[in-house]
């Protein structure tokens, strides 16, 4: 019998919950957004999947942090979810300082604060989970079909 525990960061894909489509309705509508230097580290539901397919195939056992190669920073998302629907954004750095001023708020922290695993966390030398790269998770998250 072999126990296998997941701890990992926001999980996103087509018809995800929470943030995600919140950002990604955003990104849709609005002509800017402030360019704060973040990091979030995120896991695409196929990385997911087939990083529990590997602990399946490998028969590990423990407690294991899967996430995404590449740490994201929010303005890139956006950006990135606009550029996917045909949209122009524009990053601004003017609005930096207000959105500073105002951490400590709940929703302020969620979008544009640092939440990450260290990299090296997530590492499984045994086999490759990360099938999708952050723009191709965001394309296949994106695309209407």
């Amino acid at each position: 019998f072999k126990i296998v525990i997941l701890r990992p960061p926001m999980i996103y894909g087509k018809g995800s919950k929470g943030n995600y489509p919140k950002l990604s309705k955003l990104a849709q509508k609005i002509p800017v957004f402030p360019d704060i230097d973040n990091e979030r580290s995120m896991l695409h539901i196929d990385n997911l999947c087939e990083f529990i397919k590997v602990m399946i195939d490998h028969e590990e056992t423990g407690i294991y942090f899967p996430q995404n190669k590449e740490y994201v920073k929010t303005s890139e998302l956006v950006k990135t979810i606009a550029e996917v629907h045909g949209k122009k954004i524009w990053m601004i750095r003017w609005m930096n300082w207000l959105i500073r001023m105002m951490f400590g708020i709940g929703i302020v922290n969620k979008v544009f604060g640092n939440l990450v695993y260290e990299k090296s966390m997530s590492d499984y030398d045994k086999a490759n989970y990360r099938i999708r790269d952050f723009r191709e998770s965001i394309e296949l998250t994106e695309s209407g079909d």
